[in-house]
């Protein structure tokens, strides 16, 4: 099963195509409108936000099982759903309030859904909007925590497994502010537990062109065993 997630960075109707290219089963899309979601021509489709022209949407494009859940109130942005007995919760971290911000979002929304990412194989994938690099910003609700929570749950970052880093110390960057090369962060994951997968992230010298962001493609494969590091 092939799930890209891709913070687009709006205008998601110019730029439908570079998704669809990647062949996925599912796809992630923060910043994307209710509308372009509403008419995309495919199988499953879910959105949320307060603003209409900026959410967070999922698209499956293949002929598979899903079914949505409902997000927890009003956690900005997550949609949990399955997909082929595969839980994932699909995220945008951004502000609630001052309180509740980015990676602190983030955690109550494990808190509420932390049954649900137990229950099977599970994936927590999107925009987190976090890192290592800020835990001093967010004392007792920060990324390392996080790390350490989802570690508790028998979820793993499928970057960090695979390629032998720890959390602030990535090579490969997900997000270019302002699109400037100079300032990048990785701040993109997918946190998977309960099965096997490989995971690619797009070039910039490709994707800067469109977005801030480059798109996460994840490969998991529900019937292998999970790989070592990713599933305790």
């Amino acid at each position: 099963m092939r799930i890209v997630s891709w913070n687009c960075a709006m205008g998601f109707s110019k730029k439908a195509h570079l998704i669809e290219a990647l062949q996925p089963d599912v796809a992630v899309l923060p910043e994307v409108s209710m509308k372009h979601i509403a008419e995309a021509a495919v199988p499953f489709k879910a959105w949320v936000g307060s603003n209409p022209n900026k959410g967070l949407g999922v698209l499956g494009f293949t002929d598979r099982a899903y079914e949505r859940h409902e997000p927890w109130e009003n956690l900005p942005w997550h949609l949990p759903f399955t997909v082929d007995k595969l839980n994932i919760v699909g995220l945008w971290a951004h502000v609630h309030s001052r309180d509740l911000r980015y990676v602190r979002v983030t955690h109550e929304i494990v808190t509420r859904h932390s049954q649900f990412l137990q229950s099977g194989p599970s994936l927590l994938i999107g925009d987190f909007n976090s890192n290592t690099a800020w835990d001093g910003g967010h004392p007792g609700r920060n990324h390392s925590l996080l790390v350490d929570r989802l570690g508790a749950l028998g979820l793993r970052s499928v970057y960090h497994t695979t390629n032998g880093k720890a959390h602030g110390a990535e090579t490969e960057k997900t997000y270019f502010h302002t699109r400037k090369l100079h300032f990048a962060h990785h701040i993109d994951y997918a946190f998977l537990g309960g099965a096997s997968a490989t995971l690619q992230i797009g070039n910039n010298d490709e994707w800067l062109k469109h977005s801030d962001h480059m798109p996460l493609i994840l490969d998991v494969d529900l019937r292998a065993q999970p790989s070592a590091g990713i599933h305790p």
